[in-house]
């Protein structure tokens, strides 16, 4: 089984959906052994085995019981659901990693009386990845077992000055039916853009539906024992139109796995495949409710989060494109954290919004947020609104939205000021030029009144029962424009920010205190 080399798609995998390594001693013992925490993932760095030791007592690694290069690290792990796992050798970062290794799994309290679980010396679980002197095992953990695992050299050889380290990573597949989501989209090729969808059984087989640019690609597979599936997308094409490449879809499904899409030889894009929550009425989700936010200072978001987690949202984007979601949270790295991956095709599928929305558990206001968001507006030959067209990666600042008591002003907005504001529209280019202030008073009952309403016209109306802002005002050439805006938490801090209608491009404006 040596001298074997590694498929190109196992070292695409090693690099793309390998964890970030944890910096944090190994240990040469088996009573000391490194917990592991994470079940999918690095499980505590990089190690040189080249002092490294055996124990009285301590079984030879290789998979008939014989002795590797007797320099063995030990972990220990207990499996927090029942499940298939894997524990590897793969990840090599530099020349310096041992080029043959092994891997046993073992039960037991002490070292001299040890039950073999599994063992292997080589990576050949899935035929799809080939195999390679890196070792890797496999074996069914049940729910609460400790397990121990060992990594050596294969032979004394193995390990010396010039290649000595090893690392370790384990990947935990749960035996309980799953719900998964994820969107994605690439920066090197403008049509790679869409979500999938996959329904996976307690025995890992699954149904997917994967959307690309607008059209549905529906598959359904059954993981490997080392938690991967491939499968090879042909793209739908117009009749006599030019074939476009094939896409190969690589996915992970250990808890906290991800999916990686191939358009090309040198190209890729995927992301995290999110695992769907499972509440219950019994134990409704502490995140319900509703929650507003900024997007890029410009647009608007509103949430919806029912106690069973499900969630429906809609958002104005900064050129004022409206765009509606839904669909349930999903399994953030702890409890604090709930994900939300979002994506809408738009422009005729030629552009696209998506966001992993992130809801981080905070009390009684919880923090809405969001990471891997991008918008894009293609360009347009002519066109005056925005020819050139957007590509643009907006911040989603935003919290818990509570609508306000009878006689209080929604999120306590201008309350220093006793309702006092003021609405600020900066110069911006030739659609605002020059600057616009006008002030404004918001009363106890949410009615904003302006001061000085004669020339531009100012008016705003804010619905209290989801905080979003609606109005107009008139420009410097009597163009009547139309505003949309949101009340929203920045942290400690309530901000009324939105746009207006353009010709060209949507300026912005805020409230704030005179």
């Amino acid at each position: 089984m040596k001298n074997k080399t590694k498929n190109t798609l196992l070292g695409l995998l090693a690099l793309t959906l390998a964890a970030t390594p944890q910096a944090r001693a190994i240990s040469n013992s088996f009573a000391g052994a490194t917990v592991i925490t994470d079940s999918n993932g690095n499980t505590g760095g990089e190690v040189n085995l080249m002092a490294f030791t055996v124990e009285n007592g301590e079984p030879g690694h290789r998979q008939g019981g014989d002795n590797g290069a007797q320099k063995s690290a030990w972990w220990r792990w207990t499996a927090p659901t029942s499940g298939f796992c894997t524990v590897d050798t793969i990840e090599a970062t530099d020349d310096l990693f041992i080029r043959d290794t092994l891997v046993s799994v073992y039960t037991g309290a002490s070292v001299n009386a040890l039950t073999r679980v599994a063992s292997n010396d080589d990576h050949e679980l899935s035929p799809t990845y080939g195999a390679s002197n890196a070792a890797s095992a496999t074996f069914y953990a049940a729910q609460g077992t400790t397990y121990h695992i060992a990594v050596d050299g294969y032979t004394p050889s193995s390990i010396n000055a010039d290649n000595n380290k090893v690392r370790l990573r384990l990947r935990h597949m749960a035996s309980v039916p799953e719900n998964r989501i994820g969107n994605f989209g690439s920066d090197d090729e403008e049509s790679i853009h869409g979500s999938i969808q996959l329904s996976k059984t307690a025995g890992h087989a699954f149904t997917a539906k994967l959307m690309l640019a607008g059209k549905a690609y529906p598959f359904n597979g059954v993981f490997s024992l080392d938690g991967y599936y491939i499968v090879s997308v042909e793209r739908k094409v117009a009749t006599g139109a030019t074939p476009l490449p094939p896409l190969t879809l690589m996915l992970d499904g250990a808890r906290g796995g991800r999916f990686n899409i191939v358009s090309s030889i040198s190209g890729s894009t995927g992301a995290l495949f999110c695992t769907v929550q499972r509440f219950t009425t019994i134990a409704p989700s502490s995140m319900k409710g509703l929650y507003t936010a900024s997007v890029g200072g410009a647009g608007t978001l509103t949430l919806n989060v029912s106690n069973l987690g499900v969630t429906t949202g809609a958002t104005t984007l900064s050129d004022g494109t409206k765009t509606t979601f839904g669909s349930s949270l999903c399994f953030g790295s702890d409890s604090a954290n709930a994900y939300l991956p979002t994506y809408v095709s738009l422009h005729s599928n030629a552009g696209y919004f998506k966001s992993y929305l992130k809801i981080t558990e905070a009390g009684a206001v919880d923090v809405l947020g969001a990471q891997a968001t991008k918008y894009i507006r293609p360009a347009k030959v002519g066109a005056v609104f925005y020819p050139a067209g957007l590509e643009i990666s907006p911040s989603i600042i935003g919290a818990t939205y509570t609508p306000p008591m009878v006689g209080t002003r929604a999120l306590g907005f201008l309350d220093a000021m006793m309702g006092a504001g003021k609405l600020n529209i900066t110069m911006q280019g030739m659609e605002i030029n020059p600057a616009i202030t006008e002030n404004l008073t918001l009363a106890t009952t949410n009615l904003i009144k302006f001061t000085s309403p004669l020339q531009r016209k100012p008016a705003l109306s804010l619905n209290k029962a989801n905080g979003l802002v609606t109005g107009s005002i008139y420009d410097q050439v009597g163009k009547r424009r139309t505003m949309t805006g949101v009340l929203y938490r920045d942290g400690m801090t309530v901000k009324l920010k939105g746009q207006l209608s353009g010709t060209t491009f949507n300026p912005v404006f805020d409230v704030t205190v005179p």
